[in-house]
């Protein structure tokens, strides 16, 4: 009776042992890198950027993607997450929860109006020039 509880006890923490193990890998690590693939409709998309931004949405990480579509980056938190912006396409924001993305990017149906305000309160509004008299010709 307390061979094959003994047994039945091995048996539970071998499955949990490898259980940790496999799920240890998904979850990366400081100083892991981070790569994959962007792509749209069309296929790979390349001169993306990808940022890795910390809780204060400050850049801590950056690459570019390259002529295939492939990114590849040194993660400094895990707990950070991957912005990833693109003119004419839709944001990407993920967290950082594997070693490889596959990523495809949605193009805009529409782009979003900007508004522009030429009284933005702006403390510096660079350096005046003065007002000239008639330019006079001057020969060396």
């Amino acid at each position: 009776m307390k061979t094959s509880r003994l047994i039945v006890f091995m048996v539970l923490l071998f499955i949990q042992a490898a259980a940790t193990t496999v799920f240890a890998q998904d979850k990366p690590k400081a100083g892991d890198t981070i790569s994959g693939i962007i792509r749209d409709s069309i296929g790979p998309m390349i001169w993306v950027n990808v940022l890795e931004l910390d809780s204060s949405d400050s850049v801590v990480a950056h690459t570019v993607t390259d002529f295939g579509g492939h990114f590849s980056f040194r993660l400094v938190n895990p707990d950070d997450r991957m912005q990833i912006p693109f003119v004419g396409y839709e944001t990407v924001v993920i967290p950082i929860d594997t070693t490889f993305f596959e990523i495809k990017m949605k193009e805009w149906d529409e782009l979003p109006q900007v508004e522009m305000n030429t009284d933005s309160g702006y403390p510096y509004k660079g350096i005046p020039i003065p007002l000239r008299e008639a330019a006079k010709s001057v020969s060396h």
